[in-house]
């Protein structure tokens, strides 16, 4: 970790508890068109996906009568509003920014999520001032588990891809800043998840992540 000088935050599942919000508004607006889907299903296909992404999934395993664009916009709409009313930080979060803000760490944002969806967290988490970058997917080629979102953060933070250090939550998102070449770190509660066994650290909350960097470091560290 010595040569690190920024730290990445994912933004769902990290930064807010918002991935059952996701799932209820898919669950929701494709129930509108006749289709079932369950919280698993939805964990298994689109966590991690950009919103564009999880529209054309389930418009292709449904084989749906409807524009990917309108599932998109009426997904986001309805995340949007849960977030703005039900969403709250994850356990840890202020004390992660206060932590590497006081390290001198520069702080950026890499989600998959639309501006939109960035601009409702960042509003009700009251997280603006922490943040040098914010990235989201929908601004580069490929979403997650492409590694393009993390490289574009890499330049915007004018750092190569190996001084910055990630903390993500999701299978897609390990993948992405893995490949990008960036020290990756997992916080989720499935954080021994086998995908996950390539990660610098895993740790269920971000209080323990902070713990554990607080700790004096091995000269090889």
């Amino acid at each position: 970790m010595k040569n690190a000088k920024a730290v990445v935050f994912d933004m769902d599942g990290v930064i807010i508890d918002s991935e059952a919000l996701w799932q209820s508004a898919q669950i929701t607006t494709l129930a509108e068109f006749g289709v079932t889907v369950t919280h698993e299903a939805c964990e298994q296909l689109t966590t991690g996906r950009r919103s564009d992404e999880i529209a054309r999934i389930w418009q292709e395993k449904f084989a749906l009568d409807i524009n990917p664009v309108v599932l998109e916009a009426s997904i986001l709409t309805r995340v949007v509003s849960l977030i703005d009313q039900y969403g709250v930080a994850m356990k840890g979060l202020y004390e992660a920014l206060d932590y590497f803000r006081q390290q001198d760490y520069k702080i950026a944002l890499a989600t998959s999520s639309a501006h939109r969806v960035i601009q409702v967290v960042f509003d009700k988490l009251d997280l603006w001032k922490y943040f040098d970058v914010i990235t989201s997917a929908a601004d580069v080629i490929r979403g997650k588990p492409d590694p393009a979102v993390y490289l574009a953060t890499a330049v915007k933070l004018d750092l190569a891809p190996q001084h910055c250090l990630v903390i993500e939550d999701s299978g897609n998102g390990f993948l992405a800043a893995h490949r990008a070449g960036m020290r990756t770190y997992v916080v989720s509660p499935r954080c021994d998840d086998e995908k996950f066994h390539l990660a610098a650290g895993n740790y269920r909350t971000l209080c323990e992540l902070v713990v554990d960097f607080s700790l004096p470091q091995p000269l090889s560290a």
